[in-house]
């Protein structure tokens, strides 16, 4: 027996051996995947508490569409739309449906986001910003000019007349439309679009045309 056992010692030497290696191996590898488990979790809360306030931010500095709040965010959509729902039911932001979803601040005015309802109407922001920077024009002048179809001008021109935007003169041989109160308008851009207001001075009626000026700064 003593014989066998010493002949079975090397094996069982080796066997415990081989096992040492194992957990030396493994160990460093093992704590590698905690780390970067944790790292990972860490990283998870950080972009959701990231998204949380960048979604608030955005709504809280001015009216936005919820796909566009999706884009400007960065977040998933069903993202936004669970943090969305947080702020509803706290009451820190409002919403209205209708066409658009509109997400907006509770201190906004209720004029400045019906103006901000009207300017989602590619038409409508087009002839605004060309009236701001122009005197009075023709509706022949402002479908050469926004590159818009005329009976799409004549109704954009007809519902900014209803909202007391613009007015219109009449006089052979033909009529011209102009802004009332173009301070009062760039105001409004100023709260509702900043980033078409701030970068307005861009935008020349020769060029770039209205729809490249858009297609930029929307």
């Amino acid at each position: 027996m003593t014989v066998n056992s010493a002949k079975l010692n090397p094996l069982i030497d080796l066997t415990e051996l081989e096992f040492s290696s194992s957990i030396e191996f493994t160990y460093p590898l093992f704590m590698f995947m905690i780390l970067v488990t944790a790292m990972t979790t860490v990283n998870t809360q950080k972009i959701k508490k990231t998204c949380r306030s960048n979604v608030l931010n955005i709504v809280l500095s001015k009216p936005i569409t919820f796909m566009k709040l999706v884009s400007e965010s960065g977040c998933a959509t069903e993202t936004v739309e669970k943090y969305v729902r947080d702020h509803l039911s706290s009451n820190r932001i409002c919403q209205k449906k209708g066409k658009f979803r509109i997400l907006y601040s509770p201190l906004l005015k209720f004029s400045h986001l019906e103006f901000y309802e009207l300017m989602l109407n590619p038409t409508i922001k087009a002839l605004v910003l060309v009236l701001l920077k122009s005197k009075p024009l023709s509706q022949i002048e402002l479908v050469a000019i926004t590159d818009k179809s005329n009976p799409s001008v004549s109704r954009g021109l007809k519902l900014l007349i209803e909202k007391k935007i613009i007015k219109r003169n009449y006089h052979a041989p033909f009529s011209t439309y102009y802004i009332t109160n173009k301070l009062n308008i760039i105001s409004i851009f100023t709260q509702t679009n900043p980033i078409l207001a701030n970068n307005f001075n861009q935008f020349d009626l020769c060029y770039p045309k209205p729809t490249i000026f858009l297609s930029i700064f929307e």
